[in-house]
């Protein structure tokens, strides 16, 4: 099986994990690209296939698809994806969360990928 994890899933599960951790309501391109990359790799190292589905055109569907979580923000210069003020993590999960495979959920949860983050 061949999991396709795309910038809606990797961006709400990072925000989870940042907003446990008691972090920040924003995540760059860049630390979401980076923890996508791990989750993948821990997938791989657990046996599974799998691909990010990352592009300018998936991450302007986001933002009109779930318009009422993200929005594009900047901070320090460098742009990125902040969770709106009104979101908290629960309303992520309940969003995010349910629907994942149970091996793509321990990855995005492993202390590795979490790293990542700085948190």
């Amino acid at each position: 099986m061949c999991f396709y994890i795309g910038i809606e899933d990797l961006a709400a599960n990072a925000m989870i994990e940042m907003l446990k951790k008691g972090g920040q309501r924003f995540l760059t391109y860049d630390e979401i690209e980076m923890y996508g990359a791990e989750v993948i790799q821990i997938l791989k190292e657990n046996g599974e296939k799998a691909v990010l589905i990352l592009s300018r055109e998936n991450t302007d569907a986001l933002f009109r698809n779930y318009s009422e979580f993200f929005e594009e923000g900047d901070q320090n210069g460098k742009k990125g994806i902040k969770l709106k003020a009104e979101k908290e993590v629960d309303d992520l999960i309940q969003q995010f969360r349910g629907y994942l495979a149970l091996d793509v959920l321990l990855a995005f949860m492993n202390q590795r990928s979490v790293q990542v983050l700085g948190v």
